[in-house]
């Protein structure tokens, strides 16, 4: 049987695809081995659940549907940007999120993930951390030039509409991963 390998997530906007088109676009030209995400890829992930049968993406999308329900759409905007585990040792180069108005986006996380643990899927160890990721180091060659460009990189605030959480299947290739919506949960007053 197929394993689908699967993720919770949230789009971003085609301003924010553009404001990092560009921001890639000038990482680039820095030598050193950072494997970029492609700006049509960019994502925020509210739970990774890795390789699933049918039947439990199947949990995931009921899970998904009962954590949603009654959820208004949301803001939520770009802030700073940084890396995993640190900027000293960068492992994973990231754009910060924030939210704007009511906070809704990690009671949003915590209902899902409370959802899916009901389905019977693993809990996250980690702490939730709203960000987009730009950039995996593959080797450390010429980190410290590139971080030092990508934290003096001027990216914009950009505010963007939370309206459905998606539940996204994706397919690893060499070159790159490639995302597909499995199916939208839509926010109400969308």
């Amino acid at each position: 049987m197929e394993k689908i390998r699967t993720f919770v997530a949230i789009a971003i906007s085609p301003e924010l695809q553009q404001a990092f088109g560009e921001l890639l676009q000038a990482m680039r030209r820095i030598p050193g081995d950072v494997k970029w995400v492609a700006p049509e890829s960019i994502h925020l992930t509210l739970k990774f659940l890795g390789e699933l049968t049918p039947d439990e993406v199947h949990r995931v999308f009921q899970g998904v549907e009962t954590a949603v329900a009654n959820t208004p759409a949301f803001s939520l905007a770009t802030a700073g940007q940084g890396a995993f585990p640190s900027l000293k040792n960068p492992r994973v180069f990231w754009i910060g999120l924030k939210e704007s108005g009511d906070g809704r986006l990690i009671p949003l996380q915590k209902r899902i993930e409370e959802a899916l643990q009901t389905q019977g899927f693993a809990p996250e160890k980690r702490r939730f951390k709203a960000h987009l990721t730009v950039g995996r180091v593959r080797r450390p060659r010429n980190l410290r030039a590139i971080t030092e460009a990508f934290v003096k990189y001027p990216f914009p605030e950009i505010t963007f509409p939370v309206k459905e959480v998606l539940v996204m299947k994706s397919r690893l290739t060499p070159q790159r991963a490639y995302y597909t919506i499995q199916k939208a949960f839509p926010l109400q007053n969308h």
